[in-house]
């Protein structure tokens, strides 16, 4: 029953924004599963997830659970970064804007420069904004593709 009940909150978690132990408990409830607020505590310990920021359609910051490293299959440091904090993808001419919730954006500027992709002349990473310098306008639409390849492509 633990198992099935731990497969069921990563799926939940993964596909759709949880917010709070209450919330859970009332999606699994809605589930069929028979759990209480203490229980869900001792799952989201178990499962080793984290609550990251985002923010609201109101702009307000917000947290919401994500699923440990150990249940996503990332295909690198990058590829993480982009799809657990990225939330906009923009261009135009040779710059990209990489929008995330406040403090995350040098992380995911950090893991752009170190992925060395060769059309990158450079990244400027602020609190919430990265610049992705791109070396032509030609290459800024594939780089932009990349980028949202990225942020959707994690499987859970």
């Amino acid at each position: 029953m633990k198992d099935r009940r731990h497969r069921a909150i990563l799926t939940l978690v993964a596909t759709r924004p949880v917010h709070s132990q209450d919330e859970l408990v009332a999606l699994l409830q809605s589930k069929g599963f028979i759990v209480t607020q203490a229980t869900v505590s001792r799952d989201i310990k178990e499962l080793g997830l984290a609550k990251v920021p985002i923010k609201s359609e109101r702009g307000e910051e917000i947290f919401k659970y994500v699923v440990p490293n150990a249940a996503v299959n990332y295909v690198s440091r990058l590829h993480r970064a982009v799809s657990e904090l990225v939330t906009t993808v923009e261009g135009s001419v040779n710059l990209i804007v990489l929008r995330t919730p406040p403090g995350s954006a040098m992380i995911v500027a950090m893991a752009i420069d170190e992925a060395a992709w060769p059309e990158v002349l450079g990244t400027i990473g602020g609190d919430d904004t990265i610049l992705v310098i791109v070396g032509s306008a030609e290459e800024m639409p594939h780089l932009k593709q990349r980028f949202l390849d990225l942020k959707g492509a994690h499987a859970a």
